[in-house]
């Protein structure tokens, strides 16, 4: 579970990049900036939140459905802003929030930890298909026809590519070889509870557990993959939230009058997660300057309000699951399940 110290330093990091921000931005602008948003246009931009956080917490209801977890559709949402709240404030984004995640999931889902954890780690791959079609029509698109892109940005768009070829080859070769894939798995899970076992106040289990785990979270993905429509319906709806989030994104930015095309967008908002695999919390300060600096090399919009838009809408990605995930793990103390 999250410590206090882990959610204090996590806001507190938060709190002191988007102060950078706003400094570099300029007080006054950015303040003037925020003024000049209607409440129409701030009803909006909470509509394209809303729908970000019900399509990714539908992912997760359809996909822990699939193996028997049991929950309802509502509390898998609010269930889904506590594993977001994990990832925002763990450094290496998903990589960090899904242990976290998958221990609270386990205290109310019926089923175990490592089932669990194979839905979450289902959920992230299939939030990288969105990540695959925006490259194939989007990034294809404005590598070949995009004129306003600068030969300084055109690296990150190739590490982009990398990363999806990355990510479908990692896919494909767990298809086509998954027993030599689960001996991998075996040996790397294997490596790292015997580091655990050399280093003082960490526990490590006996190797037979550690073989049981690792079969029974193998299984559970195998389960979940081999069901199309399953796989179908949760990519779909994950796409459906990072097209609100670029949305999201353009909103922001149309409300501070800086104008750019939404697929543009929808672009930059999978290619600046790219940067919530450092070392910082929920990638905090590393996402919100690759998309300050894609929207200011794109276009020749001016960077006080494009910094007031990027951290408005990042700040709205980032606290939304910090209030909505703070009040659902408050209720299930409430509730005793955590006791």
């Amino acid at each position: 579970m999250l410590s206090k110290k882990q959610v204090a330093v996590g806001i507190l990091f938060w709190a002191l990049i988007a102060g950078a921000f706003v400094t570099l931005a300029g007080i006054g602008d950015f303040l003037e900036s925020l003024n000049a948003i209607s409440g129409w246009e701030l009803v909006q931009i909470l509509t394209a939140v809303a729908v970000g956080v019900v399509a990714m917490g539908s992912c997760l209801h359809v996909i822990s459905l699939n193996i028997g977890l049991g929950s309802g559709w509502i509390e898998t949402i609010f269930l889904n802003t506590s594993v977001s709240l994990a990832h925002n404030l763990t450094p290496f984004g998903q990589a960090g929030g899904a242990p976290i995640g998958a221990v609270i999931l386990s205290k109310r889902f019926d089923g175990n930890y490592e089932e669990c954890l194979a839905a979450l780690s289902i959920k992230d791959i299939v939030s990288f298909v969105p990540s695959i079609l925006v490259f194939i029509f989007g990034g294809g698109y404005f590598l070949l026809f995009g004129e306003t892109i600068p030969n300084q940005l055109r690296p990150i768009f190739g590490a982009f590519a990398l990363f999806v070829v990355v990510v479908v080859g990692s896919v494909l070769a767990v298809r086509q070889y998954p027993e030599f894939m689960l001996r991998v798995l075996h040996y790397l899970v294997g490596g790292v509870n015997r580091l655990a076992g050399w280093l003082p106040f960490v526990p490590s289990l006996d190797k037979s557990e550690v073989s049981e785990r690792v079969t029974n979270f193998s299984d559970s993905i195998a389960d979940i993959a081999s069901d199309r429509k399953t796989v179908v319906v949760a990519s779909a709806l994950a796409t459906t939230s990072f097209l609100a989030q670029g949305t999201l994104l353009w909103l922001t930015l149309g409300a501070v009058d800086v104008t750019i095309p939404l697929p543009l967008a929808i672009f930059i908002v999978p290619a600046s997660l790219l940067a919530s695999g450092l070392p910082l919390p929920g990638g905090s300060g590393g996402v919100e300057s690759v998309q300050i600096l894609m929207i200011l090399a794109t276009t020749s919009a001016a960077s006080s309000p494009t910094i007031t838009a990027v951290v408005l809408s990042r700040g709205l990605v980032f606290w939304t699951p910090i209030v909505l995930g703070s009040f659902t793990l408050l209720g299930l103390q409430l509730q005793g399940t955590f006791d």
